[in-house]
């Protein structure tokens, strides 16, 4: 008989006996228990039972998606499931990577049922958690937005009726303080919108805009930045101006990318931004930036909105880009193109690059 406190759990593997047998062992233990033979069977029953608390997963599935490319797409579309990996012997470093990108662990056949029932709880655990973060977070940003936009306000008055008494140093002061909160602000934005991505509130709009005044506004932003550090910034335009896109969206994944960019570069180090038009109404944008790297296991894993927990646990000092990043990720997906990471150790170097869909009019 199933327990109440048992855990929903969907077995996957491309060998029918095994999916029978262990799915019949969890329940005699007390748990729900379905399994599938495909990612499409798979991704169809967790369209049907979104409550499916644990997904495990072998690596080597037969025709159609793998175990590893399987991961992500759960991951994106059914956020709280917990996977763990199930792999052969010789698969154990498939394994370890696979929880870079995102499984909650992996398990060795063949399947011991001792082993994965003490790690029930712990993925039962993990759901609770990622569900309150979610919670509480979005409570926290709500109640975050008030005061900061008080404070935004109070610092554009002594910005316009006292900036004239102000010394140099007290002007730099000021400035330092009107860039911290504008940071917050653009954190709180992020972790709303990401939110929004998550439970398909995001509507996406089209606007034609000039993507030389558009890009000029956001790099003056951090005009005094780079002045100030004798950072050297350039830009190439393509020879069409003209974008048609969410303009808003467009704008905060420049802003994220170089915003990044920026921050990694060292003093008197230099940033390229290249836009280029690409095949099929595409513009692709590439923010290059000197004194950085990215290891190439982590730069899919920089995208996640928990990379600073797979950070932590490599532990190799790798930067923490923050979720800029996991917004710029979902922005650009949301519009039709791609983001990716290239690293260079020797220089070293690396560059964002991602492509929008320019939806002009014909």
């Amino acid at each position: 008989m199933q327990q109440d406190h048992g855990a929903h759990i969907l077995v996957v593997d491309d060998e029918y006996p095994i999916c029978t047998s262990i799915s019949e062992m969890l329940e005699l233990f007390g748990h729900k228990s379905d399994y599938a033979v495909s990612a499409d069977e798979t991704l169809m029953y967790l369209q049907k039972n979104p409550q499916t608390d644990i997904v495990l997963l072998d690596i080597d599935l037969g025709a159609g998606l793998s175990g590893e490319e399987l991961l992500p797409v759960i991951r994106e579309k059914f956020k709280y499931v917990q996977v763990i990996m199930f792999t052969s012997q010789n698969s154990l470093e498939m394994g370890v990577e696979c929880i870079k990108k995102g499984a909650f662990d992996y398990m060795t056949k063949p399947f011991r049922e001792k082993k994965f029932l003490k790690k029930v709880p712990l993925a039962l655990e993990r759901k609770k958690i990622a569900k309150l973060n979610d919670l509480y977070m979005g409570i926290l940003v709500h109640d975050l937005n008030n005061p900061i936009q008080y404070i935004l306000g109070a610092l554009e008055y002594i910005r316009s009726s006292a900036w004239g008494i102000f010394n140099e140093k007290q002007k730099d002061i000021f400035t330092t303080a009107e860039k911290g909160v504008t940071q917050i602000r653009t954190m709180v934005n992020n972790i709303l919108t990401i939110s929004k991505f998550e439970n398909g509130l995001i509507t996406v709009k089209n606007e034609t805009f000039s993507l030389a005044k558009e890009i000029g506004g956001i790099l003056k932003l951090f005009e005094n930045e780079i002045n100030q550090s004798g950072r050297n910034l350039s830009i190439q335009y393509p020879r069409q101006d003209l974008m048609a896109t969410d303009k808003e969206l467009f704008s905060r994944v420049v802003l994220n990318i170089v915003g990044n960019a920026i921050r990694y570069t060292p003093h008197e180090g230099k940033i390229l931004i290249i836009l280029q038009e690409k095949p099929d109404d595409f513009l692709q944008v590439s923010v290059i930036n000197t004194g950085s790297f990215v290891e190439e296991d982590m730069r899919e894993v920089i995208f996640d909105k928990f990379a600073s927990v797979h950070l932590e646990r490599k532990a190799t000092g790798v930067q923490n880009f923050g979720l800029g990043l996991t917004f710029s990720k979902m922005a650009v997906k949301t519009l039709g193109g791609a983001i990716w990471v290239e690293s260079d150790s020797v220089v070293p170097q690396t560059t964002f690059h991602f492509t929008i869909k320019n939806r002009k009019e014909t």
